[in-house]
């Protein structure tokens, strides 16, 4: 006890002095500066650029200082024009960007060849602009920046860190939910995870109002469905619509000057919503029927983590009951950290876009679902038993109202139920198990039987979700199949490089481009999954220490999610194209399988590997796993991101940044 007492001190006075001299080091660096000030209450006027004059320094210069505010924007670029001791010609800087309210944004280290001859300091500004500048200074004294969260963040990495390196007490506390400390550290973990939740579904302004007119339309079908219609009268069709030879060539509308409502379906002359109808029969319809207004989208994605946060914590506790039984407590909670954190999912959280709600949700019932049937197995009780396996089973079958093609994903049920243990010791479709099986069945039906009604309503197809009509940017009826760009598709989503630089936001758009001879449909990514989330890394894990050593159960499994992951990422691919959004889809498949993974790995009693060693390694997965996460929240790839919606929040992020 004395010992980690002693370690946790050290670790805070570590802490604090990297916090005072290494995130504060232009604060020490500037202390013995001369500051010189450049210019004082001057503005950029109708040119949108102020240069100061060109200012004989002959002596060192550490950093410059600009303080200013920007009319009708927020943003104001400054770059610095030097000539030193190495460089006897002007050379200038690249730019840095200053945002109004963010001090420590106006502030830019200088690094020159010794001593500065000459300095001309640059502010520019976008059209329709004005930046007025107080002051801009040449070695100007930086204050000291200390930063709780970024004090919190670190001790807490380097005191975890310690604890599993030094095989710590930590590893002798296995999960164990009957004890009363574990439930409230759980319950306050949970907590800590819906408030990430909150704060991420809201961080982007610009979505919380739905800014482009299709993102509106599970507000507009609520209303449709009020009146008793499936399709959306309030859109209006051009008749040149209806008489267009491919109205789904939307290139060809666009060309020929027709008018079209972007990413609705169009079918028989009508519009139709052809994202799932679960989210709105869930939320949008009835709250609109209650409250006679709209649900906003960011709202719903908030509910959506919640119901995930809930699957998460019940699916990895019903793994580790399943089949390990002694995990250590902390690797619980990382494990279940890591998968509510995974990029892809925080992705979705921080987009709260009309293409996000029904992906989470799918997302968010499978965990709920395999988490419930995962129940039903470790429970004892038949009554529960029962309750567990509907649930679970009407949780998987929702998804087919949501993101049909993760109902792949329902196969698992086949496995723990029937071959598990072997298929004449199966658990259902046995005589002795028929309201078993009943409770198992049922509910797929019960969600089936509405959702092919109103697929047959729309479209006069039991089976047709929709996704055929939709205008969006490629004509969907005719993309047929491909190898080539099936193959292709596949790398950009399990095995591209994500581009990670030294510069904030750090995490920029991989490259999709080649000489493939065709359209390839294509947004922004940022890597492959397999390779760019550190916590999938115990799936290649398994490929060198051999899946048999894990057991028949867990290999079955692993094995299946898998392959259901690679058959939904092919699906996509073909379908749709490569967008980031779309990895979200087969993520569920690929966590879970990598979460048993894990778990084996760190379970000591069946010696798989070296505990030591995968300790170790699975907290420096995790660390970069969260890490990947937090530049992909904070990433301006997209048009959509904080660098454009919440300046203000984007640039004090790139404040922890600035040592």
């Amino acid at each position: 006890m004395k010992k980690n007492v002693k370690a946790t001190l050290i670790i805070f006075i570590i802490t604090a002095f990297l916090e005072i001299f290494a995130f504060n080091f232009s604060t020490w660096r500037s202390m013995a500066s001369d500051t010189v000030t450049l210019a004082e209450n001057v503005a950029t006027g109708e040119e949108l650029t102020f240069y100061t004059e060109v200012f004989d320094i002959n002596g060192p210069v550490k950093n410059v200082d600009v303080d200013l505010n920007v009319e009708n924007h927020d943003l104001a670029y400054v770059s610095v024009i030097l000539t030193d001791e190495g460089d006897k010609y002007e050379y200038g800087t690249p730019e840095y960007t200053v945002c109004n309210g963010i001090k420590r944004s106006g502030f830019s280290n200088i690094y020159s060849f010794d001593d500065v001859k000459t300095i001309q300091v640059k502010v520019r500004v976008d059209e329709g602009c004005t930046a007025h500048i107080n002051s801009i200074k040449a070695n100007a004294h930086i204050p000291m920046d200390i930063k709780p969260i970024r004090v919190m963040i670190l001790f807490a990495l380097l005191w975890l860190g310690y604890m599993i390196c030094t095989h710590s007490f930590i590893h002798e506390m296995y999960l164990d939910e009957k004890k009363g400390w574990q439930k409230w550290v759980t319950a306050a973990f949970i907590i800590g995870f819906i408030l990430i939740g909150s704060f991420v579904s809201k961080a982007d302004k610009v979505l919380m109002n739905n800014p482009w007119p299709h993102h509106s339309q599970y507000q507009e079908l609520a209303r449709n469905l009020s009146e008793g219609r499936v399709y959306l009268e309030g859109q209006y069709v051009e008749p040149a619509l209806m008489e267009a030879e491919n109205p789904y060539d939307t290139i060809a509308l666009q060309a020929e000057g027709i008018p079209y409502s972007m990413d609705y379906a169009f079918y028989n002359g009508h519009y139709y919503v052809y994202f799932g109808i679960v989210p709105e029969m869930l939320f949008y319809f009835p709250y609109y029927r209650i409250k006679g207004v709209d649900l906003p989208n960011h709202k719903v994605m908030f509910l959506l983590y919640l119901m995930l946060t809930a699957g998460v914590f019940l699916s990895i506790s019903g793994l580790v009951k399943r089949y390990v039984g002694s995990l250590p407590y902390i690797f619980y909670l990382m494990i279940c950290g890591c998968t509510l954190l995974t990029a892809n999912f925080v992705y979705l959280t921080a987009r709260s876009d009309i293409y996000n709600v029904p992906i989470l949700s799918a997302v968010a019932f499978t965990f709920i679902g395999i988490g419930l049937w995962l129940a039903a197995i470790n429970t004892e009780k038949n009554l529960l038993k029962r309750i567990y396996l509907a649930g679970g089973s009407f949780a998987m079958a929702l998804v087919a109202g949501c993101r049909p093609q993760l109902l792949i994903i329902s196969g698992i049920g086949i496995i723990l139920f029937i071959f598990e243990d072997g298929f004449k010791n199966r658990k259902l479709f046995t005589k002795k198990s028929l309201i078993e099986t009943l409770c198992f069945c049922l509910p797929y039906v019960i969600v089936a039987i509405p959702v092919c009604l109103y697929n047959y309503a729309r479209f006069g197809n039991i089976l047709d979700f929709g996704a055929t009509y939709s205008l969006t940017t490629n004509d969907m009826n005719h993309r047929g199949f491909n190898m080539n760009r099936l193959l292709r598709s596949l790398y950009c989503y399990l095995f591209q490089q994500a581009v990670i630089n030294t510069d904030y936001p750090f995490l920029e758009a991989s490259r999709v481009d080649g000489n493939y001879m065709g359209r390839f449909l294509y947004e922004y990514t940022y890597g492959g999954i397999l390779v760019a989330n550190a916590m999938l890394y115990s799936l290649w894990m398994g490929l060198f220490t051999g899946l048999k050593k894990a057991g028949k159960p867990v290999r079955m499994i692993v094995i299946f999610l898998v392959i259901c992951a690679v058959i939904i990422a092919g699906f996509d691919a073909n379908c749709a194209g490569v967008l980031y959004r779309y990895t979200c889809d087969f993520a569920p498949a690929f966590i879970l399988a990598a979460s048993l993974m894990w778990m084996m790995y760190l379970d000591r009693s069946r010696h798989i590997v070296d505990y030591g060693i995968v300790s170790r390694f699975a907290y420096i997965c995790f660390v970069i796993a969260i890490a990947y996460a937090f530049m992909t929240f904070i990433s301006s790839a997209s048009v959509v991101c904080l660098e454009n919606d919440n300046r203000q929040l984007f640039y004090n992020i790139a404040g922890y940044f600035k040592f």
